[in-house]
């Protein structure tokens, strides 16, 4: 019994202490966790996260934050582990759903929900998603339309967005059926443009190195255009060379190595499974 009622008053106490924290500590906290998920810590930044939400349930950085490490975790896991993939990915999309119902005004929210819609997407199969297509577009287009401001040394919501679209526009089918039926279509110019300007922004990351590689081999194989073929694996190459600070980057320059030896892939290509691109353009 005593055990009992210390337990609840070293509980009411620790949540004393959230609860008055200061905006200044608050704001070292949102740092911390933001650094540990640059170090790949996902799991010790969202338990930081969390502890901000006790002290500030409004704070317009935890619930992005929170999604984009559930974003990362799902990553990590290997692509036969679908089931759990998917809940980190429902997870990412709920809770940046909450940051857009608390802040509204925040653009890194919408980047996620999209961000967690497209990664659901992909484990299910393109072919059987086609219908989020649409709002997903809408999401990552809306992001950039209200010009998001977080930005680091290694990492921006600007970059992160149009990687995204990178990603999106060569990933969905071309057809104008597609256009007709679904409301958007892929875009494979488009998909080159929107690499071309993440790798501007920040030309020392692997993920944007790697998919500027894998879409312009992408274009080439879908046009017979040996000089993109020629240029996205010098980007491959590019990708396996540079420094890799986090698991994420060591599972993408693997990727890059993979792409470079079968050039066939790149098209259906993607961290989650590699997906049946003949299969899609029948839809």
């Amino acid at each position: 019994m005593k055990k009992k009622i210390s337990a609840i008053i070293t509980g009411i106490f620790l949540a004393l202490i959230f609860l008055s924290l200061t905006p200044q500590e608050i704001d070292q906290m949102i740092k911390k966790a933001d650094k540990l998920e640059d170090e790949g810590k996902y799991e010790e930044s969202n338990k930081i996260l969390f502890e901000v939400l006790k002290a500030d349930p409004n704070n317009e950085y935890a619930y992005w934050m929170i999604a984009r490490n559930y974003y990362n975790i799902g990553e990590l896991l290997p692509q036969e582990k679908e089931k759990e993939k998917l809940d980190y990915y429902i997870k990412c999309e709920q809770w940046a759903r909450k940051g857009a119902e608390k802040n509204p005004d925040v653009a890194e929210n919408y980047f996620y929900i999209a961000v967690g819609m497209s990664q659901q997407a992909l484990v299910k199969g393109i072919a059987k998603s086609l219908a989020l297509a649409d709002d997903i577009e809408k999401m990552y287009l809306k992001t950039l339309e209200m010009h998001p401001t977080y930005r680091t040394e290694t990492d921006s919501t600007e970059a992160n967005t149009h990687f995204a679209l990178c990603q999106f526009y060569r990933k969905v089918p071309e057809s104008r059926l597609m256009k007709l039926f679904f409301g958007t279509r892929g875009d494979l110019d488009k998909a080159v443009e929107h690499c071309r300007r993440a790798v501007e922004l920040f030309p020392s990351r692997i993920d944007y190195v790697k998919e500027m590689g894998v879409v312009l081999i992408c274009r080439g194989n879908r046009r017979h255009n040996q000089k993109d073929i020629e240029e996205g694996k010098k980007w491959l190459k590019k990708a396996m060379e540079l420094p890799a600070k986090t698991d994420i980057d060591r599972i993408d320059q693997r990727d890059a190595k993979k792409v470079l030896n079968d050039p066939s892939l790149a098209c259906g290509y993607s961290r989650v499974k590699q997906e049946e691109v003949t299969e899609v353009k029948k839809q």
